[in-house]
């Protein structure tokens, strides 16, 4: 059973003080109460800033607090006093390493991935490797790995070379010295069996397997003890199997599954495993099924959207769900009402932070000290610290302070019927601090994607990068994207260059006639697909776009088959026929290169020479038929990006390049 806890205010205001020290930085945190502004006063530099903080976990026992933050674009470790915040050590890993997602081994030794870039990129990847240190610094040891080679800077040794994937599947609170790992062999397209194994976070010594893999691409559940009880995966052709460990056998419930299945948890008594799926059903709900019998039984369906990963709580030990997020325009949760402490202190939370996205991110093991992080559209990510002893909540680091959160503008969830009248959801976001009867530009911005994807209620960097300067902002939820079940979803395959990019001018003519937008004023941006669509949106409506912002654009869809990694993906041409089919004619109606005659105004084309999602090669075709049509255009290119810029410099310049862009182009 479920009870509901909707969230419909909006807190913008904090009232704790807390000053922290980090490394390479000193921080200052005030929280008051704040009086608003009339308009936003950051710069572009200010909002390209990359966000300072990535995750905040405790110590098992609550004395430490480690923290990875960025560092001049590195991800580095930090580790704090509980008692009076002062330095206690941390880690970093050179200009060629990031620290990725990171866990407490025991009080005295944390694991952490390395993230590595390679020397033409900007971003850092997961690469399978584990590295582990003392909380003071001392004894940093490549646990598990094989491309990392020594550095004197990091002090990485290796141990014991691994040419393989790494995934964590249990700390093993029991066990001080080893955690549970699963060993994937490095091979062309990951068609190898997993093996389970436990690994010792001082040594690096792989111990003997403690299983094989039952599937191909498998992934790992333990209970709270760190006992394996249940995997995923997929047989020769695709489909989707999960299977329970017992007497140290695998043995198959079910596969019996839609192409939405994800597990997410084991139940507390890892007797069930509680899952995602959309199996003999339009929309993704939420489910659990007995490892025992294969019994199924149904958590939570809502009528119009979809859940996703993101959207189900779990605790912090990933070993039970107690919450779902429901994100019809804002979020609402409902609770499971027998979870337990978990969820009756994230309840409470709900209640001390309305208007907010929430999350537990870890506790001490007593159960004294939980950290929460909590955003929402115009909180870039806050996490806070709470004492169940005093009942006090203190906040302890916020992305994008540099900022008054009153120089945020606040995002509306809307609904317009598209010209078939289906109903199609989005947001619209004013510019803060606009007068009553003033008309400000409108700024259609559409994300990516497309398919599995949608925009959500929450804070968005290029939103108010563009509210910033003055812009009302549109995002469309298109028929295509994610979240709104499989119909939806599938009414976009095949129709990239008619039904979805009218959807997106059906929205932008319905926000024009909301009031307060200047109709003579409308441009059109995105990047990926979005990059995509505002260039075959400007071909479509000349009337309504006066110019076009296109970042990572697809810009030749019979070019998707023959360049880029999606072809090279498992599944990916499958994808590929699926998405967009295989009618070369089509493929070129749809394809933006071929109309820029009919595009009204100017272009502003933004790509990285790195992509590898969407290759170079799609820009210079554009930029070759712009040419050849005399079109105007403008020219953003960085030679270390790949799909999108990661650099906050080239971050900030890209953004000063839309700002000139755009005043040029609305009067």
């Amino acid at each position: 059973m479920l009870c509901d806890h909707h969230n419909n205010k909006f807190a913008k205001h904090m009232h704790t003080d807390v000053k922290m020290k980090y490394i390479h930085l000193l921080i200052l945190v005030s929280l008051a109460l704040f009086s608003f502004s009339t308009q936003a006063t950051f710069t572009l530099n200010d909002i390209a800033k990359n966000y300072k903080y990535q995750s905040a976990k405790l110590s098992p026992d609550g004395s430490k607090l480690a923290v990875s933050f960025d560092d001049k674009g590195a991800r580095n470790l930090a580790i704090f006093s509980l008692k009076d915040f002062s330095v206690l050590g941390g880690a970093s890993l050179g200009t060629r390493g990031d620290v990725g997602n990171f866990y407490w081994g025991n009080n005295e030794r944390i694991v952490l991935e390395i993230w590595r870039r390679k020397p033409w990129q900007t971003e850092s990847s997961n690469y399978g490797e584990l590295y582990a240190v003392n909380y003071d610094g001392t004894q940093g040891e490549m646990i598990y790995g094989f491309t990392v080679q020594e550095r004197m800077d990091t002090k990485i040794r290796r141990k014991q070379a691994t040419e393989g994937w790494a995934e964590i599947i249990s700390i093993l609170p029991d066990d001080k010295r080893h955690i549970l790992i699963s060993s994937t062999p490095m091979s062309e397209g990951n068609y190898r069996y997993a093996s389970v194994h436990k690994l010792d976070i001082y040594t690096g010594r792989l111990l003997k397997p403690v299983t094989l893999a039952p599937a191909q691409q498998a992934s790992f559940f333990a209970d709270k003890q760190g006992n394996l009880k249940m995997a995923i995966g997929t047989d020769e052709s695709g489909d989707k199997k999960i299977y329970r460990y017992i007497d140290e056998e695998w043995s198959e419930v079910s596969d019996n599954f839609g192409n939405a299945f994800q597990p997410v948890a084991l139940s507390n008594n890892a007797k069930d495993a509680i899952y995602l799926d959309n199996f003999e059903q339009d929309k993704v709900g939420l489910f659990r099924m007995s490892l025992e019998t294969g019994k199924r039984e149904e958590i939570y369906t809502d009528k119009k959207v979809s859940l996703s990963p993101g959207s189900i709580n779990v605790t912090v030990d990933n070993t039970d769900a107690y919450a779902i997020r429901v994100d019809d325009g804002r979020p609402a949760y409902m609770m499971f009402e027998d979870a337990g402490e978990e969820a009756s202190l994230f309840k409470g939370m709900l209640s001390a932070l309305p208007g907010y996205s929430l999350s537990l991110t870890s506790r001490s093991s007593n159960g004294r000290y939980w950290v929460l992080y909590a955003y929402n559209d115009i909180d870039a990510g806050t996490f806070y610290l709470f004492d169940k002893s005093s009942g006090q909540l203190t906040q302890l680091l916020a992305n994008m302070n540099h900022i008054s959160i009153d120089d945020f503008s606040e995002t509306q969830p809307v609904t317009f019927p598209a010209t078939d009248g289906t109903l199609i959801h989005g947001y619209l976001t004013y510019p803060v601090g606009k007068a009553k009867d003033e008309k400000v530009p409108l700024v259609t911005l559409v994300h990516g994607g497309p398919h599995g994807v949608r925009d959500y209620w929450g804070f968005d960097r290029d939103v108010q990068m563009l509210a910033g300067q003055g812009y009302a902002v549109l995002q469309v939820n298109y028929r295509g994207s994610g979240g709104y079940g499989t119909d939806y979803q599938q009414a976009g395959y095949h129709h990239w260059g008619d039904l979805m990019q009218q959807d997106i001018i059906d929205g932008t003519r319905w926000a024009a006639e909301q009031g307060n937008i200047d109709k003579a004023n409308i441009c059109i941006m995105g990047a990926s697909f979005g990059g995509y669509s505002a260039l075959m949106s400007a071909s479509l409506a000349p009337d309504l776009f006066k110019c076009a912002i296109s970042m990572a654009g697809v810009y030749d869809l019979n070019l998707m088959y023959e360049e880029g990694d999606t072809p090279t993906e498992l599944w990916g041409e499958s994808f590929l026929k699926r998405a967009i089919g295989t009618d070369q004619k089509q493929l070129a109606d749809f394809s933006p290169v071929n109309h820029v005659q009919s595009i009204g105004g100017p272009v502003l084309i933004a790509h990285g020479k790195r992509d590898r999602r969407v290759p170079f090669e799609h820009a210079e075709r554009l930029k070759t038929a712009l040419d050849n049509a005399q079109k105007s255009y403008e020219w953003f290119v960085r030679d270390e990006e790949t799909h999108g810029f990661y650099d906050e410099n080239n971050r900030a310049e890209y953004y000063s390049e839309v700002a000139k862009f755009l005043q040029t182009n609305f009067n």
